[in-house]
């Protein structure tokens, strides 16, 4: 259910997101462990039009995701959606 809901999907040290939430839903936190390392992730919709961005630490990924690290540290990412691309 998480898997589909939230939209995360695991695959390897990658962290991708295809969220199916309502459009009500300005945004949801998530704290996420891979190992040693802590994930805060902010998933918020915005009415801009513009396409998916993940922001890792403040940089933004070309890759539209996260690439998990085992550094037992703690990083912020923030996933931006358009709340029209949802339907």
């Amino acid at each position: 259910i998480i898997e589909y809901f939230l939209g995360l999907k695991r695959e390897a040290d990658k962290l991708k997101f295809a969220p199916c939430i309502p459009k009500e839903w300005e945004s949801f936190k998530i704290h996420y462990r891979y190992k040693s390392t802590i994930y805060h992730i902010t998933v918020m919709q915005k009415d801009d039009g513009q396409e998916m961005k993940v922001i890792v630490d403040g940089v933004e990924q070309e890759a539209k995701m996260i690439v998990l690290t085992d550094d037992g540290g703690e990083h912020d990412a923030q996933v931006l959606l358009s709340n029209k691309a949802l339907g």
